[in-house]
């Protein structure tokens, strides 16, 4: 007789932390959000954690992510994790949410608790407090403005006060939870740039910290064995120049230099180090922080979010004990970025997913409402659901929000002088609508439309019969996941 014995498999849980330091780290992250809620891959992981990491709890940039993160999370909550393709896929959480921590040990937030800095720079140090020796060092190292300067507002592109106040970033609650709840398998990603303050200080103090081979972290060998990457964002941007400004964009490349020089010889334990940058566009308004600091997206942002999908493609085996460093590359020096400009490896990891959500958010906004008497609508019961129902007022936002949705997000990023703008945003032909894969319908064909209108309300009708999911919001997400799929395979592919 033979006897079967039952075999647990426990699957592990690799995670991805991404530190998104200062305003450029919030930026990215946005980016990165956009690109998974269009269900572009990020292999090796089954969880997104990140934590961004910016003094300036008014900062607008931050803000707006933080606000974009929270309604994708409450959109793949309740799509499910068990999915391995389509919108909204890759399950983002927070630190607190990786173990479901109950006894509020870390805040249930994306962004790292700096408990309300409300000081300047010279309490922060006790600097009366400070012996007549000791203050003359500070003197030296720290102008009369730094010590003056509002810790409120983050630090200014002063990356001297950064790195006294991220120092402490290591005895942390949140670093705590995040050294005990990290694994065997998990990764570490970390992006900043160099020419400011936040980012260019915290970066290599967060990675010292984490790589130190004495560090009292828990699970400091998982942490310092875990396969690192960072993207190093040098200037793209530059701000108008105003009397009295603390920050000054004519210092960029004197900061960046400097820092590259630092990063040259202190950066250990990364196996992959992106490098990018670009000629900077008109002048962004100077704002040094809070709420006014709202940048609109930029390609490097967006390309840079495209480096944590390139990290994540490598496997263990494909690094050694060198740090591999990466640049990127335009086929051609294009003003109007379009699909055509990336390379074949970039390509595929956006176009698809991209323009299958564009169909979604331009149907969703132009066509759905004409739909009523459709068979899909009625019995998905729409009519009940659209503008009313909390997770269709969700997708709602993320498409349409002014401040943080996909369509603005698009726009945006079509609004620079070097513009990503593979999309004829102001047309609702869907046939017109990725530049360079535009579809050409034949005149005297009357069923070779290409893809319409009717051709979705027929697909959509029919594929509803199939789907057997009792939950309408599921059930309307799969529907497009399926029926964008097809116009794509079958409409776009052959042009």
């Amino acid at each position: 007789m033979v006897f079967g014995l039952w075999t647990i498999v426990l699957k592990t849980m690799s995670k991805l932390f991404i530190f998104g330091i200062g305003g450029t780290g919030s930026r990215v992250i946005r980016s990165l959000t956009m690109l998974l809620a269009a269900g572009a891959e990020i292999k090796n992981c089954d969880k997104v954690v990140p934590i961004i990491i910016d003094p300036d709890a008014q900062n607008g940039d931050m803000n707006r992510t933080v606000e974009l993160l929270k309604v994708y999370r409450r959109i793949h909550k309740h799509l499910g994790s068990n999915r391995s393709d389509g919108f909204f896929k890759t399950d983002i959480s927070t630190l607190s949410g990786i173990a479901n921590d109950t006894d509020g040990v870390v805040q249930d937030t994306f962004v790292f608790d700096f408990g309300g800095i409300n000081q300047r720079f010279r309490d922060y140090i006790h600097y009366n407090n400070l012996s007549p020796g000791t203050k003359s060092v500070v003197d030296l190292l720290f102008t009369e403005d730094n010590l003056e300067s509002p810790l409120t507002i983050g630090f200014r592109g002063s990356p001297n006060i950064g790195s006294v106040v991220l120092n402490k970033l290591v005895d942390s609650a949140e670093i705590q939870y995040f050294a005990k709840n990290f694994q065997k398998g998990d990764r570490i990603f970390f992006v900043s740039s160099i020419f400011g303050g936040t980012g260019a200080a915290g970066f290599p103090l967060l990675l010292k910290n984490l790589k130190n081979s004495n560090s009292p972290l828990a699970n400091a060998g998982y942490i310092q064995d875990a396969l690192t990457g960072a993207i190093t964002v040098l200037p793209y941007f530059a701000l108008q120049a105003e009397d009295g400004s603390v920050i000054d964009s004519n210092t960029f490349i004197t900061k960046t230099r400097a820092a590259l020089s630092y990063y040259e010889q202190h950066l250990n334990g990364l196996e992959a180090l992106y490098y990018i940058a670009d000629t900077p566009d008109a002048p962004y308004q100077n704002q040094p922080g809070g709420s006014g600091q709202q940048n609109k997206a930029h390609i490097i942002e967006l390309l840079s979010a495209m480096a944590v999908l390139d990290f994540m493609d490598y496997g263990q085996p494909d690094f050694g004990s060198e740090t591999i460093y990466h640049e990127y590359g335009l086929s051609e020096d294009a003003s109007e970025v379009q699909f055509g400009h990336l390379s074949p490896e970039s390509k595929d990891k956006i176009a698809e997913s991209l323009s299958r959500f564009l169909y979604f958010a331009k149907y969703f906004n132009s066509y759905l409402r004409e739909d009523t008497d459709s068979p899909y609508y009625k019995n998905l019961e729409l009519n009940n659901l659209l503008g009313r129902e909390p997770l269709f007022k969700d997708l709602d936002k993320l498409i349409n929000s002014n401040d943080f949705g996909f369509l603005n997000w698009l726009k945006e990023l079509g609004n620079n002088r070097r513009s990503f703008a593979p999309f004829n945003l102001d047309t609702d032909d869907f046939n017109r609508l990725i530049r360079g894969k535009e579809i050409v319908t034949k005149a005297w064909n009357p069923f070779d439309k290409g893809i319409s209108h009717g051709f979705f309300r027929n697909e959509l009708d029919a594929t509803e019969k199939k789907l057997n999911e009792p939950d309408r919001f599921r059930k309307f997400v799969s529907l497009f996941e399926e029926v964008t799929q097809k116009a794509f395979n079958e409409k776009v592919k052959a042009v």
